[in-house]
């Protein structure tokens, strides 16, 4: 884990993307594997757990949809991305989100967005 910590104002993003390339390279020259960058800024950046042989792998959301949300720009937060997250981080989070057995039950105007999303990703 790598953490980048500050005191009073937020670092610079260019500060903050000076120290993603740091770790990117030495990840790569050590031979290890990235799992996870959050704010994720690609989508080789998000953790998406592994599929099981069947589709038994366990579900981040329950069989039901007990969400609030009928809006994608609701469900950002809850899978842990901002608003202004590059769309192709999005795009890996939701379809995450549409593997879950909840899916089928989430409102009709989400499920409809979230395809026209990914339509034009």
């Amino acid at each position: 884990m790598f953490t980048l910590f500050f005191d009073g104002e937020p670092p610079s993003i260019d500060t903050v993307e000076g120290h993603r390339t740091l770790l990117r390279d030495t990840v790569e020259r050590l031979g290890l594997t990235l799992i996870e960058v959050t704010p994720a800024t690609t989508a080789d950046e998000v953790h998406v757990p592994p599929q099981e042989p069947g589709g038994t792998a366990e579900p981040t959301i329950g069989p039901s949809w007990d969400l609030p949300y009928d809006d994608l720009n609701q469900l950002w937060p809850h899978v842990g991305l901002r608003k202004n997250a590059p769309k192709d981080v999005k795009a890996v989070k939701l379809r995450e989100v549409m593997r879950s057995p909840a899916w089928s039950a989430a409102p009709l105007a989400l499920q409809r967005q979230a395809e026209s999303f990914l339509h034009d990703t």
